[in-house]
């Protein structure tokens, strides 16, 4: 059964512990040591960011923690031999054994993101806020197994028996990884349809704008302080009138024919 420890018995839990190795660790986030009485010493941190610390030898195993959540996982675990070793590879069984399930479950829900992101073949004006939050929860757990295969590596050159555990959460960090890629193909398609929107409204913008610089040229042609014949003759507003449409008509009929609108 693994003996569990609050880190406020860390005097208890450090006691089977030699004071060179402590030297060794004091200060250090996540490690893997083997103490000098030949005993495994190992510290990480969860997905909440709680301290995990794990001894572990043929004798005992032992765990350091403030998440009950882990407690509890530890509670069911008793090697009928006793063994410390086999507790903890027990213990890191138990740790990831719903992990692959929640990853999966990660992934079905940036599926669903995918489908949140466009309202009736528009983009969601929610859409940045949603994106900015699954993004952040798949960072994080990228940054805690990325880790933790980095320590089950260490784990695995002290003690080959825990090869499996490395395996494991090697498999587990490409799967981050993979949603990761996913969710980036999303965004990168939801920012595409943002920018095919605002292409469109410039478009619309620039033939609005393109329709009337003829009219103001017109405008301010006949819009000079000169002499003009134009001003004398009987059907002179009539055919700045007449003009203004017909260029009007001309600009539309040429845009709708190059298809820009």
């Amino acid at each position: 059964m693994i003996n569990i420890f609050s880190p406020e018995d860390a005097k208890n839990f450090y006691k089977y512990i030699d004071m060179p190795t402590k030297r060794e660790v004091r200060g250090t986030r996540e490690y893997v040591v083997r103490t000098h009485s030949g005993a495994l010493l190992i510290s990480f941190h969860w997905l909440d960011d709680s301290s995990i610390v794990l001894f572990a030898n043929e004798e005992r195993c032992s765990l350091m923690t403030a998440n009950e959540l882990i407690a509890d996982r530890a509670r069911d675990i008793d090697d009928e031999e006793g063994n410390g070793l086999h507790e903890l590879f027990a213990f890191f069984l138990a740790l990831t054994a719903t992990d692959t399930i929640e990853l999966q479950q990660l992934e079905d829900r940036v599926e669903d993101l995918e489908d949140q992101l466009f309202v009736d073949g528009k983009p969601n004006k929610d859409g940045n806020e949603l994106l900015v939050e699954c993004r952040k929860e798949i960072l994080r757990k990228k940054r805690y197994y990325e880790e933790m295969e980095l320590l089950s590596d260490e784990l695995a050159d002290l003690d080959h028996s825990f090869k499996f555990i490395d395996k494991k959460f090697d498999r587990l960090y490409d799967f981050i990884l993979r949603t990761q890629e996913y969710v980036e193909q999303v965004r990168e398609a939801y920012q595409a349809e943002i920018d095919i929107e605002q292409n469109d409204t410039m478009k619309i913008l620039t033939v609005a704008t393109t329709i009337f610089l003829p009219l103001q040229l017109i405008t301010g042609w006949f819009g000079m302080n000169l002499l003009m014949p134009e001003f004398h003759w009987t059907h002179g507003y009539l055919f700045v009138i007449c003009l203004t449409l017909v260029v009007v008509v001309a600009e539309i009929l040429f845009f709708r024919y190059k298809k820009w609108f």
